[in-house]
């Protein structure tokens, strides 16, 4: 899922987390870092994904950052990432 994000023109980096939900138990969010210079639509990013992503695995929100957090050795800070989308408003 983060590599076909990651193949739309926008965007520079994302990562892909479960969150919380109240019908679902979780769903599927994406944070998204846009390129230097653009940005990024999220109605558009998941229409991109349904084309190439099963139904299910289309994330239920998008969610844009200025910058993904990731450790020294460059893994994602999974824990940041599941925070801010409860914190940041829906795209």
């Amino acid at each position: 899922m983060e590599a076909a994000l990651k193949g739309c023109d926008d965007v520079e980096d994302v990562v892909v987390v479960g969150v919380p939900d109240e019908r679902y138990g979780e769903r599927v969010v994406a944070v998204v870092q846009p390129r230097k210079g653009c940005r990024v639509d999220g109605e558009a990013l998941r229409a991109s994904c349904r084309e190439r992503l099963a139904g299910y695995r289309v994330p239920r929100q998008v969610v844009v950052t200025a910058a993904i957090t990731r450790s020294p050795t460059g893994k994602a800070d999974y824990r940041w990432a599941k925070a801010f989308p409860l914190a940041a408003p829906a795209k």
